[in-house]
C-alpha cells in the first residue's frame, strides 16, 4: 500500500509505503520533505492491523471520489495518490486534487513518527 501528498512549494510533502514480504511487514516513510525519513522498518502486526482497518474506511469514501476537473491541469496544486495492491496481483489507484484522506494520512504521520523516533 502507497500513499502520497505533494505539493509544488513542499509544504504537503510526505510519501509512504508498506508492504508484507514474507510473514513481516515492512513501512518506508518520507515527510515534509526529509523531516523524516527511513526505509525498510519492521512495522508491528498490531499498528499493521489499524493501517489496515483505517484503509478499509478510507476506500468506502474513495469508492464514492469522482474528479471534478478530469481535464483541467494544474502545476501548483496539491496531489494525493493512493494505490493499494492485494495479495492476488489485482489493485485499486486513486489520484486526486485537493482532496484530502485525513483519516488516513493522520495514521500514515502518526505510524511514521512513532517508528522514526524508535530507529
Amino acid at each position: 500500500m502507497s500513499y502520497s501528498k505533494n505539493h509544488s512549494n513542499f509544504d504537503y510533502c510526505c510519501s509512504f509505503y508498506v508492504r508484507k514480504e514474507g510473514t513481516i511487514y515492512l513501512f518506508d516513510a518520507i515527510c515534509k520533505c526529509g523531516y523524516i525519513a527511513f526505509e525498510n522498518v519492521l512495522i508491528d502486526k498490531t499498528d499493521m492491523k489499524l493501517l489496515c482497518d483505517t484503509t478499509e474506511d478510507a476506500l468506502e469514501s474513495l469508492k464514492k471520489y469522482t474528479s471534478k476537473n478530469k481535464e483541467l491541469i494544474i502545476d501548483d496544486a496539491t496531489t494525493v495518490s493512493i494505490k493499494i495492491e492485494y495479495s492476488d496481483q489485482s489493485s485499486v489507484s486513486f489520484n486526486m486534487l485537493e482532496q484530502s484522506l485525513d483519516s488516513l494520512e493522520t495514521i500514515f504521520f502518526t505510524l511514521a513518527e512513532k517508528y522514526y523516533n524508535n530507529i
